[in-house]
């Protein structure tokens, strides 16, 4: 019974926390996490624990095939210079502070790069919720990057707990086929699954099997991609990346009408009973701390998020004055942003990076 007695229960808090953001003002996640938190001292709900799996297999595939379906291809053309190097050089740099800042308070190089791999990448579903209080160029490149950047923290991830265990070690050739492995595999995955998905979607004529076919789509790319230790988010994004632009040609208009009613609905759900679940766990893992340990962890949080908000606002400004410096195009002055639109891009940003379900989609 505990399973239909939390499926009620995170329903009316996403129901209830949502309703209350949008009449006060305030972002809804934050509301949803707040409203997981106080369900925490309720014993019942804080013994649910799901095993991480679920998150991977469950929720996410759902929420980045959404996200890459309604992300314009032309603008990541656009803009790709930019999302490349936030996908990728940014990732990384932000790796190493999080992990250099994590050694500072006690923790040991391995675990420190666990953990700065784990934050590093921002996250689209967090970006998704941000994406009304945007302008659509920052919401665009914010969400392409979220896509794309798992497959370097992958990567970092990989070495990281690798190296900590032993079983890895740093060389040029080795760390180039691990960045290989996870973005050309799952580039690969993607694409053979969206084939398959294309074909079967010009067979099928009953809207009900040929929607199914396309949420069974997300699943087995990242199924495929997992088994192949490629990126399963890349994989995903990938294939909705390509049927985004196939799908009007290929795909009947009643086919499309039943999957915009429901996709909305789904990702809503799911992501509003992350954040309620983020609140819950929050909430069970504070419990279990003695006092001092609570007081360093706090300590802990201050300083990484500091960290994560200093180095993206420093890396952005400086590539941002680097890239002006080399490339004078006429094309690439029509792309410049002011500072306004630069500062309030960031902080956002640096929000997404700290979405729950980033930890749980991690490498």
């Amino acid at each position: 019974m505990l399973g239909l007695e939390l499926v009620v229960v995170l329903g009316v808090a996403v129901l209830i926390g949502t309703a209350v953001g949008q009449r006060l003002g305030f972002a809804p996640p934050v509301v949803l996490l707040v409203t997981g938190m106080l369900l925490g001292f309720i014993p019942t709900v804080r013994q649910a624990q799901l095993p991480p799996e679920i998150i991977l297999l469950l929720f996410l595939p759902v929420l980045l095939y959404w996200e890459s379906l309604t992300t314009s291809l032309r603008e990541i053309r656009t803009n790709l210079r930019g999302i490349v190097q936030l996908s990728t050089v940014l990732v990384i740099l932000t790796a190493w502070a999080v992990a250099a800042a994590g050694h500072a308070l006690g923790l040991p190089w391995g675990p420190a790069w666990v953990l700065g791999a784990a934050l590093a990448p921002t996250d689209a579903t967090a970006v998704a919720v941000l994406a009304r209080a945007l302008p659509r160029r920052q919401v665009t490149i914010l969400r392409a990057e979220s896509l794309v950047n798992d497959g370097t923290a992958l990567v970092v991830y990989g070495l990281a707990v690798g190296i900590t265990v032993g079983k890895e070690h740093l060389s040029l050739p080795h760390v180039g086929g691990l960045f290989l492995l996870a973005y050309g595999g799952g580039a690969a995955v993607g694409v053979a699954v969206t084939w398959v998905n294309m074909n079967l979607r010009r067979r099928l004529t009953d809207p009900l099997l040929g929607n199914l076919v396309m949420i069974l789509a997300p699943f087995t790319a990242y199924l495929l991609a997992e088994l192949v230790e490629a990126s399963g988010v890349l994989a995903v994004v990938i294939s909705g990346l390509i049927m985004s632009q196939v799908a009007p040609r290929i795909i009947p208009a009643r086919h499309r009408t039943q999957a915009l009613a429901f996709w909305p609905l789904a990702t809503f759900l799911i992501n509003g009973a992350l954040f309620v679940l983020a609140g819950v766990e929050l909430q069970y893992a504070v419990r279990n701390l003695s006092r001092a340990d609570l007081q360093d962890a706090l300590i802990a949080v201050g300083v990484i998020c500091v960290v994560l908000v200093v180095v993206r606002f420093a890396f952005l400004y400086a590539s941002t004055y680097l890239v002006r410096a080399l490339d004078r195009r006429p094309r690439q002055r029509l792309l410049r942003v002011g500072h306004r639109g630069q500062s309030r891009t960031r902080p956002s940003a640096q929000y997404a990076a700290s979405s729950p379900s980033t930890t749980a989609s991690g490498p």
